[in-house]
């Protein structure tokens, strides 16, 4: 396999996984909650359970929170080849914060699918409580707290690690360490979830599309950041042709 495949290969795998990412988000993150809607999870119990979390897929199938959870979690290794393409535009790979980086962003595509397929779980359990007599919630309750602390515990080192890399890769950037121009730093997959922020308070509480963006802000960041290191890629490609 050539240099030149490997590279191509890499955008498309990453692409794809961006996508199924997307796609999953949704799938069993997705909803349009409204908290007076459930007064079980945000009255009766508050303070035993976390009131958004309880609610937020009530709404969704088993079905489709079981295929929200697998679509990303069986595609999560498909990041790999664009976490080594983003390797590839470091000048000096050799340095040892160039390694901590790298490491960093491979562990942060190895975290990823279990602090996501926790929501299945933790989806399921509260849709439990909310359907069964209260005669039963107090063992279901305990139930959804163990959920939980896997949840926590799978999810916040998974997001930690990979904040914690693309803010060292857009440094690299911004010491010249890439040979992408200092601006490609903003363009990184925190800046990209951050720049989506405001978008997201414009849209009306209620609308899908609101819902369905903050599911999938990061993954939304990983498909802009493919595309745009695709686009710089190939006009960078074009020029030294010319």
């Amino acid at each position: 396999m050539t240099y030149s495949t490997k590279i191509k290969g890499s955008f498309i795998s990453a692409i794809i996984a961006s996508l199924c990412w997307i796609t999953g988000d949704i799938l069993i993150a997705g909803f349009t909650v409204n908290p007076k809607d459930y007064p079980l999870f945000t009255e009766v119990y508050v303070g035993k359970v976390d009131p958004n979390i309880s609610i937020l897929m009530l709404q969704g199938s088993t079905e489709r929170l079981m295929c929200g959870a697998l679509i990303a979690a069986m595609t999560a290794s498909l990041f790999l080849p664009g976490i080594w393409l983003a390797y590839q535009y470091i000048k000096d790979k050799n340095p040892w914060y160039v390694y901590v980086t790298y490491f960093l962003l491979i562990l942060s595509v190895m975290l990823m699918p279990l602090g996501h397929s926790v929501f299945f779980f933790v989806g399921e359990i509260y849709k439990t409580i909310y359907h069964t007599d209260a005669i039963a919630h107090p063992y279901l309750l305990k139930t959804a707290s163990g959920f939980m602390k896997v949840f926590y515990i799978a999810w916040a080192p998974a997001i930690i690690v990979l904040f914690l890399g693309w803010i060292l890769y857009s440094l690299l950037i911004f010491f010249k360490k890439t040979v992408l121009p200092r601006w490609a730093g903003f363009i990184s997959p925190v800046f990209i979830s951050l720049y989506q922020q405001l978008p997201l308070q414009l849209l009306p509480p209620t609308s899908n599309l609101k819902s369905w963006i903050g599911a999938s802000v990061f993954n939304i960041s990983y498909l802009v950041f493919f595309l745009l290191l695709l686009i710089l890629f190939r006009n960078k490609l074009n020029s030294s042709t010319k």
